[in-house]
């Protein structure tokens, strides 16, 4: 973590050598001191009670703070691709560990990520592993990566002076790009996909409400009301106005067929009056007609005779016999 040269220490009558405590670097909780003396080294873990009269604290010409602690190493490595200007990066994690301080200082060992870099590098099968992929398929070459980065540690492990290396996990990442446009294209599909979904629902529905306004304007007048779109007292004006309507194009109708063709319609003159007379005023007609004479029903005539007219003609209950 850190390294400082150490001044002469101070002597007292030219016998007695002192140094001062505050002359030493700072150890946080998980680190040691580690003193380099007459070519030598000396770590010292109860830095908290040094008095500064240890032989290896007066005659040491620099001290070292060690972290002794396990730490992850994280390790990028980019590998070819078959995309010309484009990479794959390789994640490898470490799970590192200090195991002897002095040996460490000794190395010279700074910064594991760096020799584990550098390691990696120097398998010249993980540099051709991706060479023949294109970038898109960064995940179906994660676990040829993984298989070969274990293999390789298993086979050459990575050895640093002082430190303890386990490889904790290895994932395979896209270029940054690549990352975004794959990302682009699963929101546009997930997009379509709704979109066809929600047009699904809608042409259900469309067809659902067409059958109802097949059944007419009541059930029309209904739906409004059951979707809180039309007031009732509303629903029965229209359903009125509706009916009166219809009663005004039958009326159009009637009147429009040729003079004497309502007497071949089987037509119950009452009772279409009644109907007309309520969809008007919302009742029954108070007065009743009185029952009549059965009209005589229109029926054929026989074949025309010489000089008779070729029209239909009315026949009474006498000339059925004939």
């Amino acid at each position: 973590m850190e390294e400082r040269t150490l001044r002469p220490p101070r002597r007292r009558l030219g016998l007695f050598a002192r140094r001062d405590p505050g002359e030493l670097p700072e150890a946080p909780t998980g680190t040691v001191l580690v003193f380099a003396v007459n070519g030598g080294y000396k770590a010292y873990t109860d830095i908290g009670h040094l008095r500064g009269s240890e032989d290896a604290v007066v005659e040491a010409r620099s001290v070292s703070v060690v972290y002794v602690r396990s730490r992850r190493v994280v390790v990028d490595v980019e590998i070819p691709s078959a995309d010309m200007g484009y990479h794959f990066l390789v994640r490898t994690t470490f799970e590192c560990r200090v195991t002897d301080p002095e040996a460490v200082v000794s190395a010279g060992v700074e910064n594991a990520a760096t020799i584990l870099d550098h390691h990696l590098r120097n398998d010249p099968e993980l540099m051709r592993l991706g060479a023949v992929r294109p970038v898109e398929e960064a995940h179906g070459l994660s676990a040829d990566v993984s298989g070969r980065v274990r293999a390789y540690l298993e086979f050459y492990p990575a050895r640093i002076p002082g430190i303890e290396v386990n490889l904790a996990n290895v994932t395979v990442l896209p270029p940054t790009d690549i990352l975004a446009h794959g990302q682009q294209i699963k929101r546009l599909k997930w997009e379509t996909e709704r979109k066809q979904l929600e047009w699904v629902i809608e042409n259900r529905d469309v067809a659902r409400i067409e059958e109802i306004f097949k059944r007419g304007t009541e059930a029309a007048v209904a739906l409004g009301v059951s979707r809180d779109q039309l007031l009732m007292g509303d629903a029965v004006s229209i359903s009125r106005e509706a009916e009166v309507t219809r009663m005004k194009y039958l009326a159009e109708l009637i009147e429009g067929l040729p003079e004497g063709s309502l007497d071949f319609l089987p037509v119950d003159t009452h009772a279409l009056i009644n109907r007309a007379m309520k969809s008007v005023t919302g009742v029954e007609p108070f007065v009743e007609a009185s029952p009549g004479p059965e009209q005589p029903r229109a029926v054929e005539s026989r074949p025309s005779r010489a000089g008779d007219d070729d029209r239909p003609r009315m026949i009474g209950l006498e000339e059925l016999d004939d």
